[in-house]
């Protein structure tokens, strides 16, 4: 069989653009040709990708159905979400859909703690036990560790792009990771340098060859308490980042001050 088509981001930008403002032509809109698209989209490659969006950040799974009730509901105008995804800033509406609904039902429904969440590559660092916390609490005791060395500039942005950087690693190759993150132009519109991203993804994911080795979001998803500093593994890897970043905030400073 082939693949699914759906629409590139153009096309998707197009059919979000036409959803009306009107809230009184807001339903029957979804009944119009270019509704239906939209709907058929949502409920396929879309869906799938928030089920499992959801199942790694709570160990709960959905029925794909729900995606495009919940869809339906957040593109009623005034949409906050409609704004966002046809922002010039958003380079891959598709993802920034798939993971703003994910992370929307996450926090609806919360982690089932009697569930195994380690649906991630580099989770073979639990060595099959259980795991007491979700990954989105994991996320946020990452960032919760990594502020401090950050640069005051990037510190704002730095929970969604480790969400982001997770949020590949899950549904990618973790080989091309780092290139692939260092290359987003998504993510260098934040201000991070190619070096700086590839950094954190280093401390976050792990350094190849060993991503699990020296992993912060590994090491925070074997045990509730777990502290990385306590791990001269851990504590080397966040050295690094600290003085990777450091130096590379430095060059751009210097760049800056000679154009």
């Amino acid at each position: 069989m082939p693949p699914e088509p759906f629409p590139a981001a153009p096309e998707l930008r197009e059919l979000i653009a036409a959803i009306p403002s009107d809230p009184s032509a807001y339903g029957p809109w979804w009944d119009s040709p270019t509704g239906r698209v939209l709907a058929t989209h949502v409920g396929g490659r879309v869906a799938r990708a928030v089920v499992r969006g959801v199942r790694v950040r709570t160990g709960r799974w959905l029925e794909p159905e729900l995606v495009l009730g919940l869809v339906v509901e957040a593109f009623a105008p005034p949409s906050q979400l409609v704004r966002g995804l046809l922002s010039s800033a958003t380079g891959d509406p598709d993802a920034y859909l798939s993971r703003s609904l994910a992370n929307a039902l996450a926090r609806e429904i919360g982690p089932d703690r009697s569930i195994d969440t380690t649906e991630v590559r580099w989770g073979a660092a639990t060595g099959g036990r259980a795991v007491p916390i979700s990954l989105a609490s994991a996320i946020e005791a990452v960032c919760r560790e990594l502020l401090p060395v950050t640069p005051r500039r990037l510190r704002p942005t730095l929970a969604e792009v480790v969400d982001q950087i997770v949020d590949r690693a899950i549904d990618g190759s973790l080989s091309r990771l780092h290139t692939r993150t260092a290359l987003d132009e998504r993510l260098r519109r934040l201000g991070w340098s190619c070096d700086q991203l590839r950094a954190l993804v280093n401390v976050v994911i792990g350094a190849r060859p060993d991503h699990a080795r020296a992993s912060l979001v590994a090491g925070f998803l074997t045990r509730e308490e777990w502290r990385p500093r306590e791990s001269p593994v851990h504590r080397a890897a966040i050295g690094a980042y600290a003085r990777r970043m450091a130096r590379s905030e430095a060059s751009i400073a210097r760049v800056s001050a000679a154009a």
